[in-house]
């Protein structure tokens, strides 16, 4: 009895996904409000690196063409076009690493610095990070029985040690790639599950960003 519930189900979520098919192509916009999720910064960082004194966060830099938005999701002929919101990619990239090393036990606070050996001289404090979005982009395609997603998170982070006039520089790429089958199910919440792949896969590259960074130096000149 369960098993034939199930198939009339199935069968009445096909039924919604071809009369989706049947309807005229649409373009909607959906925000993504960005926050951590993943492990606890202050597990992942040594004690040494957490006993840092005030660090600088410059504002990230968006090096895409295509600032305004993370990616394109298809589902019939209906496309989502997800997009930051409230604040700027750069901006959010920005908060996450500030709260990140804050949650480690660090001080994190603002400033400018651009990355550069000859303006690091410059800086209010003895240390910096500044980033660089170079590559951002999500794909996805939702059909009647699978969901398939695809995207490439490629930052370049900077640490400068104002001291001793030394600048560290790592690059991370994060490539998550996640297909789900559903066939005779109800669970097609494709859009949610694309907005969720974003936000994981942005944790993602933070953590590894920083993780990464503070491991790249033994003499880490306090």
């Amino acid at each position: 009895m369960r098993t034939g519930k199930k198939l009339l189900r199935g069968a009445a979520a096909f039924l919604i996904m071809a009369a989706l098919w049947g309807c005229a192509a649409s373009r909607v916009e959906r925000r993504i409000n960005l926050r951590y999720e993943g492990p606890r910064p202050a597990a992942l960082l040594d004690p040494s690196v957490q006993a840092f004194p005030e660090i600088i966060v410059a504002p990230f830099v968006d090096l895409r063409k295509e600032k305004g938005s993370f990616g394109i999701y298809v589902w019939g002929n209906l496309s989502v076009n997800y997009i930051p919101g409230p604040e700027s990619m750069s901006a959010g990239f920005t908060r996450l690493v500030r709260e990140f090393l804050s949650n480690a036990g660090m001080r994190p606070v603002p400033g400018e610095w651009n990355g550069q050996l000859d303006t690091l001289p410059n800086i209010n404090a003895e240390h910096a990070i500044f980033g660089e979005i170079e590559r951002l982009d999500f794909s996805g395609r939702g059909r009647f029985y699978e969901a398939k997603n695809r995207g490439t998170i490629r930052v370049i982070m900077k640490w400068g040690n104002r001291n001793a006039r030394r600048i560290i520089t790592r690059t991370v790429e994060v490539v998550p790639d996640r297909r789900e089958f559903h066939l005779f199910t109800t669970n097609y919440d494709h859009i949610s599950g694309m907005a969720s792949l974003i936000r994981k896969t942005v944790s993602r590259a933070i953590r590894e960003s920083m993780t990464k960074l503070f491991r790249s130096s033994s003499g880490r000149g306090k």
